[in-house]
């Protein structure tokens, strides 16, 4: 478990304050605009896991990773934050949360770890 919240931490740190948008109910007014900067994202949440676990969360190892051009990103990529419009979803999976964010632009979610944190058992 102090894996999951050290890697979400270290996430958060990197993404921000922004990226905890809490889920909306149908009906519901769309949030704030986000405010200016990145968050790691991938279009899997098995592989924002591994990318994860991989870089032990170390937000400059994920930075490093994702720049270099011959590394397995494992589909996961920095999105401008102007481009999340909310949250289609989310998990909890190993005491960690997970937020599905739905990007402009296209019709897939990409995950990211959530800025609220999981509610406790």
């Amino acid at each position: 478990m102090r894996r999951g919240l050290a890697a979400g931490l270290a996430l958060l740190s990197l993404a921000g304050p922004a990226v905890g948008q809490r889920a909306r109910m149908p009906g519901q007014a769309a949030p704030a605009k986000p405010a200016a900067g990145k968050v790691v994202t991938c279009g899997a949440l098995s592989n924002l896991r591994i990318l994860m676990a991989e870089t032990g969360g170390n937000p400059d190892a994920i930075r490093t990773r994702l720049a270099d051009p011959k590394a397995d990103h494992l589909g996961c990529t920095q999105v401008d934050r102007g481009r999340v419009e909310g949250n289609a979803e989310r998990v909890v999976v190993g005491g960690t949360a997970y937020d599905c964010l739905k990007v402009k632009e296209s019709s897939l979610c990409r995950w990211a770890v959530s800025g609220v944190p999981a509610e406790a058992p």
